[in-house]
């Protein structure tokens, strides 16, 4: 079997002025169908007006995956906040999209206002309260 290069990635969008927020559990159904099939991994999460997502997986498919999320309708203000080629190890490695809906806006608010490893790690913290699949 051959080892691909590792990749991670973390943005924040806005949800779509517009877009029905009924949207969101299909998004996550999709995710989760997609990403097991492209062996990508990670994290979604939402309050009701933001999206902050973490995915990690084999290079091409986090690049195509990027791609495709960088086009999507249904957000917009699409910001990196982390991309990183890694050791070939997972942080969430049995997650095809862990899901968590925030309550409290300041969460993902906190989030958007770091980079890098420090965005990561916020996020990391939610971790405890995740819909996992």
């Amino acid at each position: 079997m051959v080892k691909h290069e590792l990749e991670c990635f973390l943005y924040q969008s806005k949800f779509a002025p517009g877009a029905d927020a009924t949207c969101v559990a299909q998004i996550v159904k999709t995710a989760r169908a997609f990403n097991e099939k492209a062996q990508i991994t990670g994290i979604l999460v939402f309050d009701g007006e933001f999206f902050c997502q973490y995915i990690e997986g084999p290079s091409y498919q986090v690049q195509n995956l990027v791609t495709l999320l960088t086009r999507d309708p249904r957000h917009v203000n699409f910001t990196p906040l982390l991309h990183l080629r890694r050791e070939p190890y997972r942080r969430f490695s049995k997650w095809t999209m862990a899901y968590h809906l925030v309550d409290d806006a300041e969460v993902l608010e906190g989030i958007g206002t770091r980079s890098g490893e420090f965005a990561l790690k916020k996020l990391q913290d939610l971790i405890p309260q995740l819909d996992a699949d």
